[in-house]
C-alpha cells in the first residue's frame, strides 16, 4: 500500500487535484488488483500485534501513510474545495487516520470475502467520502 500512496505526493503540485471520493477507491483498486501481496498484509498486521519488530515496522509504515494521507486531503481540502490552508490541514489531519483504516478494513474484507467483494466495498467507500468531502 505504501509503495501505491507514494502517487498520492503527486497531486501536491497539480493544478486540480481530484476529490477523495475518486481517489481512494482508485488507489484500493490498483492495490487489490495489481498486487499478489495485498492478502500478505493480513499475515504482517497480525505479526505486528505480537511481535515488538514488526510493529516497529508497522508503525513506521503506518506514519508514512498517514503523512500521504493527510498531505493529499490538505490539497485537496485547501485548492479543490476551497478552505483556507490551516482549516484544510485541520480537516485532514483530522480524517486521514478513518481513511486509511477504511482502505485497511477493505483490504482484510476483500482477502476474506473474496474478489466479488472489491466493487462493491470501492462503491461503499466513494460515497462515504463523497459526503465527508462536500
Amino acid at each position: 500500500m505504501e509503495q501505491r500512496a507514494a502517487e498520492l505526493q503527486d497531486f501536491g503540485s497539480a493544478d486540480e487535484v481530484p476529490p477523495p471520493q475518486q481517489v481512494f477507491p482508485n488507489l484500493l483498486n490498483t492495490i487489490l488488483r495489481d498486487s499478489p501481496f495485498a492478502p500478505l498484509l493480513l499475515q504482517v498486521w497480525a505479526e505486528a500485534s505480537h511481535s515488538p519488530d514488526f510493529a516497529k515496522v508497522a508503525a513506521k509504515i503506518y506514519t508514512d501513510l498517514i503523512d500521504r494521507f493527510t498531505a493529499y486531503l490538505s490539497a485537496y481540502f485547501h485548492r479543490g474545495a476551497g478552505l483556507g490552508t490551516d482549516a484544510a490541514e485541520a480537516k485532514a489531519e483530522q480524517i486521514a487516520p478513518a481513511v486509511l483504516a477504511l482502505m485497511q478494513g477493505a483490504i482484510v474484507q476483500n482477502a476474506i470475502f473474496g474478489e466479488d467483494s472489491r466493487e462493491r466495498i470501492a462503491s461503499a467507500i466513494e460515497a462515504l467520502l463523497t459526503e465527508i468531502a462536500d
